[in-house]
């Protein structure tokens, strides 16, 4: 089973929450077993190892909470921290949303909408709210990584860590030879988000939202170069990226 190209743009979609058509795949045949963790090798938790760049991997994710259930495809083409696309389609192969990043700058495609914005830096989307989590975090998330780095060095018990980001947030993990074996994300004294890697699959429960999402990566292949740049369809209306402080 390989990566299919980006499929061919469609309106339809399934109506999810906008994190959850973040994390959304393909449901259906797959193989066995799932590519084991890229090594660590000695990058810090919030980071993405350099042995995870030049790959492209496909999602499967379901997702439940207020809004009902679902799957999608997500596609992650990842070829250096500054350069990558996302592309999602729901079950019968329509394109629901793209993210094309290179350097500091990009294109947001929302294909149900026939809208598109440009952006430079770290930003989030008009009406596209992502909870705790800016959309360039993506990436990390996906990984296993921790999506938010520390403003400052973490304090460390064990294998538990805990710091504050740039927002003033409290996170808490625990890693596992290198690996994120699990993280929390607290509203004052109270667990707001919570992720847990079990056994090959990545489980995130969001309780503002009453949202719980399970992505599993099902194929990883080379990226045999960078990917080409995505075109903006014909028909397609401009936004505003809404910058982000995050």
């Amino acid at each position: 089973m390989s990566i299919p190209p980006l499929p061919a743009y469609g309106r339809g979609g399934v109506r999810l929450p906008a994190l959850a058509l973040l994390l959304l795949a393909l449901g259906g045949c797959l193989p066995k077993p799932a590519p084991v963790p890229v090594p660590a090798d000695g990058a810090a938790p919030w980071q993405i190892p350099q042995a995870a760049y030049g790959s492209q991997r496909l999602y499967r994710v379901s997702y439940s909470g207020p809004e009902g259930e679902g799957n999608i495809r997500l596609t992650l083409r990842l070829a250096s921290a500054e350069r990558y696309q996302v592309t999602t389609a729901d079950p019968l192969g329509r394109s629901l949303w793209s993210l094309d990043v290179a350097q500091d700058s990009g294109l947001w495609l929302d294909h149900r909408n026939r809208t598109y914005c440009r952006f430079e830096g770290r930003f989030d989307i008009s009406g596209v709210p992502l909870a705790p989590f800016p959309l360039l975090s993506l990436p990390s998330l996906l990984l296993g990584r921790l999506p938010a780095e520390p403003a400052a060095p973490p304090r460390e018990k064990g294998k538990d860590i805990t710091y504050k980001d740039a927002r003033e947030r409290r996170w808490t993990a625990t890693l596992a030879d290198g690996q994120v074996a699990s993280w929390t994300l607290w509203d004052g004294q109270s667990p707001a988000v919570l992720w847990v890697q079990r056994d090959s699959w990545a489980i995130l429960s969001d309780r503002s939202q009453n949202v719980q999402m399970r992505w599993k990566e099902v194929v990883r292949e080379p990226l045999p170069r960078p990917p080409e740049p995505l075109a903006i369809p014909s028909g397609f209306d401009e936004e505003d990226c809404v910058e982000s402080a995050i």
